[in-house]
């Protein structure tokens, strides 16, 4: 994609891991080819910015050497899987991503899904992926095995059941399928698709037509039937979003500030990890799971050796002000943001109290977070300083209470959280 600071290249790493050579190889692509800055996405995945265009084939060839890169466009778009970090072995997370993706592969028919259709598969280790956005959830079901699943569509209240990986993987694409028609018919009659959510209404009446003679979708695999709903949908602003630490069994989680990595910094860790079987695991929290069983990765001196003690780069205490901000690129970086937002939001992160957050935004598409925030600013078209509106509990394209300008807020950066 092409942004006010040259090329963003996207790269979806095969079942969200990079081993620590693909991670090094990115680094270098960063630092030969791009900005010296790689961003981790909401989606899991990792952006190379201010790509030169004249260097985007060299990229595109480096990127195919360390299987990073599709075999085409179609594949690479339909592959937006985001599965749960956070699995284990056994949970069946990764043996249902490994079906479903030679599922996607294979799949004829789904051509017409808008761009940003997306999947989550979710083992059930954690509240978080729950905020992820995704067209269709597939949720672990507590305490069966072999684990069980159940397919969601994205705002229905019910799911189908599936024993298993392959019935689950049948389901979700029957489901890709239907939804699939339904945005060619929209748009061979002009209309542009929206997302799977917003056929609710439609989804709901067809479920409760369907019988064991006359099932829905059509293709649905023997014995995958409709049941409620019992997982969570949506984003819960009560539970505390995830912290940097030691999780027990599979590794660290270590994040980025603004979820932006110097090229330098993904290297060195890269490198401290050269020769082990611990790879990095991108996650939809702008962080990376360095794998281990470990409290200690690898051998003594590690987080020296692999830089995460530069607070510059890392985020590795829970409580870091810094995990209480988010900010799109913003200005000059993006064409369509009217001001700067990461130096701001990294300003301002101090005075966001805790269980609060706060998202800068350079205009209104809300690029960078989907989820509401406690205070959103963005930027508003001015010929003078910048101006942000205020919005409280919503997201970027959300009504504002008010508007401030960047000067009051350098002179009194405790302003947009004070009770009254």
């Amino acid at each position: 994609m092409a942004s006010g600071d040259g090329l963003v290249v996207r790269v979806r790493p095969p079942l969200g891991r990079l081993s620590p050579h693909q991670a090094w190889r990115l680094a270098r692509l960063a630092r030969t080819h791009g900005a010296g800055i790689l961003e981790l996405s909401s989606r899991a995945n990792v952006q190379l910015r201010g790509v030169d265009p004249a260097r985007h084939t060299a990229v595109l060839r480096a990127l195919a050497g360390c299987g990073l890169l599709d075999v085409d466009v179609q594949r690479e778009r339909l592959r937006n899987v985001v599965l749960d970090p956070l699995h284990r072995p056994g949970d069946g997370v990764q043996a249902l991503a490994t079906v479903l993706l030679q599922g996607l592969a294979e799949a004829d028919g789904l051509e017409a899904l808008p761009a940003k259709f997306g999947w989550s598969i979710d083992g059930g280790h954690s509240h978080w992926l729950q905020a992820v956005s995704a067209d269709i959830r597939m949720h672990r079901v507590a305490g069966t095995h072999p684990p069980a699943w159940r397919v969601q569509p994205d705002g229905l209240p019910w799911a189908l059941a599936a024993a298993g990986p392959a019935q689950a993987a049948a389901a979700g694409l029957a489901l890709a399928r239907w939804f699939a028609a339904q945005c060619l018919a929209q748009r061979t009659a002009g209309r542009r698709p929206a997302r799977l959510a917003a056929h609710a209404d439609e989804l709901e009446r067809l479920r409760a037509a369907a019988t064991p003679h006359r099932p829905w979708p059509a293709g649905l695999p023997p014995g995958v039937h409709w049941v409620p709903a019992t997982d969570g949908q949506g984003t819960d602003s009560t539970q505390p979003d995830p912290q940097p630490g030691f999780l027990p069994g599979i590794g660290t989680l270590v994040g980025a500030p603004l979820g932006r990595l110097p090229a330098q910094a993904l290297a060195r860790l890269a490198w401290a990890l050269r020769g082990s079987a611990c790879g990095l695991r991108v996650t939809p929290w702008r962080m990376l799971l360095v794998e281990s069983g470990d409290p200690v990765v690898g051998p003594p001196g590690f987080w020296h050796a692999a830089g995460l003690g530069v607070a510059a780069h890392w985020v590795t205490q829970p409580g870091d002000a810094r995990l209480r901000v988010s900010a799109c690129t913003g200005a000059p970086g993006c064409p369509q943001a009217q001001a700067p937002t990461q130096a701001l939001a990294l300003a301002l992160a101090a005075h966001v109290p805790p269980q609060a957050h706060l998202h800068v935004a350079g205009c209104a598409k809300g690029c960078a977070r989907q989820a509401p925030a406690t205070v959103t600013l963005r930027a508003e078209p001015t010929t003078g300083e910048p101006v942000f509106a205020v919005v409280r509990q919503g997201r970027a394209a959300d009504e504002a209470v008010g508007h401030v300008g960047l000067s009051a807020l350098q002179d009194n950066p405790g302003l947009l959280f004070e009770k009254n």
